[in-house]
């Protein structure tokens, strides 16, 4: 017994220390996996810390758990390259034992990620930012079933995600959604074919924006979910479901089917709780404080449906239905409550077709206080849509705070609404309701405890009235005043006939944007600075649209101080330290403007013109002007990128985007500026005229000073077709540094690299166009131009294809080399710049210069040389030279083809056969004047001639005697030939016998 007990016990500890030793014997091979099978899967860039890789039998005996340490992806598609799309403290996987040990498929049975981040993006265009998988063997080329086959089996029937950040967005809606801390688990064994899977999601912290309307801002989310999975049928089913935003649950039916690419839907949802107190939660200001604390009443009934088809051609029809009776809320700290609160609401939709959407508010009524509050509305579709509303209220600012407390913030005021609307409306059908609304506020009053002054004494009227036609309908704004830190502001605005507007608007005060954007808070948007107004307007939009400026009446002074301004759509930014304006109908006079636009300074006076049908008339009314423009620094590069880093200084090499020139503006800048910097060039004393017209930048002889010489340019930027913007300049270019134009000039560095070994000047006159890329370089292969180069004194050294020329030739004057006086005229086509013949002179060796090179750095030139006596070696040059070497020059032909990195010299066929036949003379005519001085020479050539003759006769006596034999066999031949036909004949014929 005792004995089978220490056996026993042996085995138990040999089993533990297999099981604690196991994941080092097996943790090379299973992360050599991971790594091969995310390389071959991913198209992406996975991160993950080697030291930080673990396995373990213990936590899920008697599987082993996987476990990767702070692991990201990185998105390597074109449309999302560099997004972070997850990242993770730590990633656990739970695999099959005996699968790890047999070495085949790694079976992965459940996952926890630990405080992860999963980003999701679709684009307008659709494009899926996890649309991150290779193609897989099949698409591409045939493999083995070994191949095809996957280092891993997943079968989830476990997972969970602990305090994770879920971000989703979808530009086609547009959509933003993100959950934070969220908290997720789930159960169920996903290998089978029908499956009943329970999960559990959680978020304190849920933010939802739908089509730029903020839905659901830092409320709590919960599900509790359960389905049934069918996976050949693809049918989903939701069986005992529960969702909660903040306190108000609901419950949800139905399945969704997807058999194909459609997702049909036949879903029903409930609140599963009718406390009127359970809705309130939804709203921020509500739920924010003291919810608890909150006293309620009344009862809710809210459920709807969704059922039908959802593709790319229909949508599912819909259906809304709440109820609040006896509604009521207060909290015991404030003196008000909000009572008698009663709703009938009902929206529907049959058919999915959004436009015939039905909204039915049958009744609304509630008491703020002593302050009743009483609806109707009828919205029957909405393109056009029939309506029928009456809305009554008047509400005391005061008491509205009490009820629905904003911390900070105190509101007073007596607030009023009176509309009535039936009717249709439809802008593109021209349809006007029947429409009597009048709207008001008096003693208006706005403090916030951040802010130390008061937006007050605020009163308007307002009203709209119609007999359902546009042309009689009117808008007026009777008054509107308001003093903000006792500085007043007024405005009135009357509005006749919506065909064709007649208006009649006056304005004047002083606006302090600091303190005004304080009370009211602008998103996403930066906004300073005083404004100083008193401006009057009245006219007819038809006159404006047609430039009948005459029958309009505008006029008016406008002062700005200190302006600042920046948005998304200008993190560059804006700011004008003084600007004064004055208004006439037909122009905007502009005295003064100075500031900054970014890191540039600007100063600008002239005027605008048509500034009245642009601001109020079509969207193609087009802004026409004159303007004097002066700068010490402008930075254009920083005008090039939609990147808000651009508001930061410059990243060297940061690449330049395609910005496109508005249509609808036609301006003339007379400008002078005394430094623009632009890509990597700086350009000095910038003078002339910058025109834009028809979304093109023209220049109109624009002069400075850069790379230590001068450049007059005319030329445009033309953005018509954003897809595919040209550019057209001529260049008159002057004593314009060489190896720095090289540096500075893609074109130069593509179409000349020579340049960067020279040091010198070169004037040009060039004329070039072609298209621009996305980052606004040239696209080389649409370049077409031609021009003239001249280059006064230069010195070239370290020439590759110069040094192999000197090399080949024996000419040192050649590499360095001197150059003078040098005119090249050369043409820029099909990608390739094409260089006629021009002349060079070095020391006392000339060349004459012709080819091409291309974009790729391939080169094909020809080079004809005319080089002094004894250059090249002295039996080559005697032979080139007729044995003549002191007083004629060489003629030489190279072929140069290659790269200038790596040039391929050869001699020119002529000059090969002229060196050739040369050499082969000189040498025979060496050797015969050496046989002919050498007398042992003389008399053996005698012997070999004597010999040569006997031998020729007695040859000749040896054929003659063969001839003769042969004729005297040939004379015997035919003889007996002769005979033998003789017989045959006689033999054949036979006489007659008498």
């Amino acid at each position: 017994m005792k004995k089978g007990l220490l056996i026993f016990l042996g085995i138990i500890v040999f089993l533990l220390a297999v099981l604690f030793a196991a994941p080092f014997l097996f943790k090379d091979e299973i992360k050599a996996k991971i790594d091969a099978e995310l390389a071959n899967t991913i198209n992406g860039e996975v991160l993950y810390n080697p030291d930080g890789f673990s396995l373990t039998f213990f936590r899920n005996f008697p599987n082993i758990t996987i476990s990767l340490e702070d692991i990201g992806l990185i998105s390597h598609a074109e449309a999302f390259k560099g997004d972070t799309l997850f990242k993770t403290d730590k990633l656990s996987l739970v695999a099959d034992v005996m699968s790890v040990i047999s070495g085949d498929q790694i079976k992965i049975k459940g996952i926890s990620l630990v405080k992860p981040y999963i980003y999701t993006k679709m684009t307008a265009d659709g494009k899926n930012s996890w649309d991150i998988m290779k193609a897989s063997p099949e698409d591409t080329v045939a493999v083995t079933e070994e191949e095809e086959s996957s280092e891993f089996n997943i079968g989830f029937e476990k997972w969970e995600i602990i305090d994770g950040t879920i971000i989703y967005v979808d530009e086609s809606l547009p959509m933003y959604a993100q959950l934070n801390h969220l908290n997720h688990e789930g159960k169920g064994d996903l290998t089978q074919e029908i499956v009943d899977i329970a999960t559990y999601t959680e978020s304190p912290d849920v933010f939802i924006v739908y089509d730029n309307i903020t839905y659901l801002k830092k409320h709590s989310f919960k599900a509790d979910v359960k389905m049934n999975m069918n996976y050949v049928k693809g049918e989903y089913r939701f069986m005992e479901n529960e969702f909660a935003i903040n306190n108000f649950v609901m419950g949800l039916d139905g399945f969704i089917g997807m058999p194909g690419d459609d997702i049909v839907m036949d879903l029903t949802y409930k609140a599963k709780e009718t406390d009127f107190k359970n809705l309130l939660s939804l709203i921020p200001a509500v739920y924010a404080k003291d919810f608890d604390k909150l006293e309620a009443a009344g009862k809710i009934a809210f459920d709807g449906t969704i059922k039908g088809t959802f593709n790319e051609q229909s949508m599912p029809g819909f259906s809304l239905n709440l109820q609040i009776n006896d509604g009521m809320m207060h909290y015991p700290s404030l003196p008000t409550s909000v009572k008698d609160v009663v709703m009938d609401l009902a929206v529907m939709n049959t058919d999915g077709i959004i436009d015939n959407t039905i909204i039915d508010l049958k009744k609304f009524h509630m008491s703020l206080g002593e302050n009743p509050v009483d609806a109707k509305v009828l919205v029957e579709g909405l393109n056009p849509y029939k309506i029928d509303a009456n809305v009554l209220a008047k509400l005391n600012l005061g008491d509205l705070t009490k009820m629905f407390p904003i911390e900070g913030t105190d509101l007073k005021g007596i607030f009023s609404m009176d509309v009535t609307a039936k009717g249709v409306y439809s802008d593109s059908l021209n349809l006007m309701p029947v429409v009597n609304a009048k709207m008001g506020l008096k003693d208006g009053y706005v403090k916030n405890s951040e802010v130390p002054f008061p937006l007050e004494k605020v009163n308007f009227n307002a009203g709209i009235i119609s007999d359902g036609q546009m042309p009689t309908t009117k808008v007026s704004v009777d008054n509107f005043d308001m003093l903000l830190d006792n500085e007043p502001f007024s405005m009135k605005a009357y509005v006749v006939n919506l065909d064709d507007p007649n208006f009649d608007v006056s304005l004047k005060g002083i606006l302090d944007l600091d303190k005004l954007t304080k009370v009211y808070p602008l998103e996403d948007m930066t906004v300073g600075g005083r404004i100083s107004a008193d401006i009057t307007t009245k006219g007819v939009m038809s006159d404006i649209d047609a430039g009948r400026y005459g029958n309009t009446s505008t006029s008016g002074t406008m002062s700005v101080k200190n302006l600042k301004y920046t948005s998304p759509d200008m993190p560059q930014g804006l700011t004008l330290s003084t600007a004064d304006f004055a208004f006439t109908p037909d122009k905007l006079n502009i005295n003064t403007l100075e500031g900054t636009l970014g890191r540039s300074d600007i100063n600008v006076n002239g005027y605008v013109s048509n500034y009245m049908g642009y601001m109020f008339g079509s969207a193609d009314t087009t802004l026409r002007g004159k303007m004097n423009f002066a700068s010490r620094k402008f930075d254009v590069n920083e005008w090039m990128t939609d990147d808000e880093a651009a508001t930061t200084e410059p990243v060297e090499e940061e690449p330049l985007e395609v910005f496109e020139v508005p249509k609808n503006i036609d301006f003339v800048l007379a400008s002078a500026i005394n430094e623009v910097l632009y890509d990597n060039m700086v350009l000095k004393d910038l003078k002339g005229n910058i025109i834009v017209k028809d979304g093109i930048v023209r220049m109109d002889k624009v002069g400075f000073n850069t790379l230590g010489g001068s450049i007059v340019t005319n030329g445009s930027y033309n953005t018509q077709d954003i897809n595919n913007p040209l550019f057209d300049f001529d260049m008159d270019m002057k004593n314009i540094a060489i190896k720095e134009a090289y540096a500075t000039f893609n074109t130069v560095k593509s179409f000349a690299p020579v340049a960067e070994k020279i040091d010198g000047n070169f004037s040009t006159i060039l004329k070039l166009k072609g298209k621009l890329g996305k980052d606004m370089m040239p696209d080389y292969a649409t370049l077409s131009g031609a021009g003239m180069a001249e280059v006064l004194s230069a010195k070239m050294e370290g020439s590759k294809v110069m040094g192999g020329i000197s090399k080949l030739t024996k000419v040192n004057e050649l590499d360095p080399m001197q150059l003078k006086d040098i005119k090249i005229q050369y043409e820029i086509k099909d990608g390739k710049l094409f260089v006629k013949p021009f002349d060079v002179k070095a020391g006392n060796v000339k060349m004459n210069i012709e080819g091409s090179n291309g974009l790729d750095g391939a080169i094909d030139y020809f080079v004809k040389m005319d080089l002094p006596a004894g250059a090249i070696g002295s039996t080559v040059n005697n032979a080139l030279s007729g044995g003549n070497s002191k007083n004629q020059n060489i003629k030489m032909d190279i072929k140069i083809l290659g790269t200038y990195d790596d040039p391929k010299l050869t001699l020119a066929n002529s000059t090969k056969e002229q060196a050739t036949e040369a050499a082969k003379e000189m040498v025979k005519d060496k050797v015969k004047e050496e046989i002919d001085n050498n007398a042992e020479i003389q008399k053996a050539k005698a012997d070999v001639e004597k010999a040569k003759q006997e031998a020729e006769e007695k040859l000749k006596a040896e054929q003659e005697r063969i001839k003769q034999e042969l004729e005297q066999k040939k004379k015997e031949e035919e003889e007996r030939l002769k005979k033998e036909a003789e017989k045959q004949i006689k033999d054949k014929i036979k006489l007659p016998k008498f």
